[in-house]
């Protein structure tokens, strides 16, 4: 038990570590409110189960051994990063309510996904799976699966828990700026920049 209390402890910490995905989730719930920050902070959790799988299938290995890998998947990270900007950008003086409804369903629908493609490409997140979580595992004892899995588990409570509750006192505290156009015009120019910084951030891991 004690192993398992260490793990979340552990966790809590990374969640609350400064970094893309923390700075996502609180930008997201300023700018479009609780529910899509919820569905990036789901999507997030989901790539929990991406890095659980690939440490208990053995491939974690193959990819702390392969510096070229771990670079190929911080660069698609800073390329998406780019795109969101991008989009972002093309969108920063649509009024609220005016956008097509289609088009916002689109919109709606991608933040999920982009929280797993986050959380899969973040460095941060990489590292601890790949340097700290076979440590809790104890790959090198029986019944390491049932752990791997069970530590899989309490990492992603503590993922929604943790980006859960920013999430919710971000969108809290914005609320009453959620309907005003120039609020949303100054949002979608800090998200466009930290959009940047963060693919900047990851391509300097890159070339480091």
């Amino acid at each position: 038990m004690s192993l398992y209390l260490s793990f979340a402890f552990t966790a809590v910490i990374l969640a609350l570590t400064p970094g893309p995905d923390v700075l996502l989730v609180v930008a997201i719930a300023a700018k479009e409110g609780f529910n899509k920050a919820l569905q990036l902070t789901l999507g997030l959790a989901s790539g929990v189960v991406v890095h659980t799988t690939l440490i208990l299938l053995g491939f974690s290995a193959f990819i702390s051994a392969s510096p070229m890998a771990m670079n190929v998947i911080a660069l698609f990270g800073a390329v998406y990063l780019l795109y969101l900007a991008w989009l972002t950008w093309v969108h920063r003086n649509e009024k609220i309510g005016t956008a097509p409804a289609d088009q916002v369903k689109k919109l709606q629908g991608s933040y999920y996904l982009r929280g797993v493609i986050m959380n899969i490409s973040n460095p941060k997140v990489l590292l601890f799976f790949l340097a700290l979580f076979p440590q809790f595992a104890q790959l090198d004892e029986p019944g390491y699966q049932l752990r791997i899995i069970i530590l899989g588990l309490i990492f992603i409570f503590v993922t929604i828990f943790v980006f859960g509750g920013l999430a919710y006192m971000t969108a809290k505290f914005t609320a009453g700026f959620m309907q005003n156009n120039t609020f949303k015009q100054v949002m979608d120019l800090l998200t466009v920049l930290l959009f940047v910084l963060l693919a900047g951030l990851l391509m300097y891991t890159v070339i480091e």
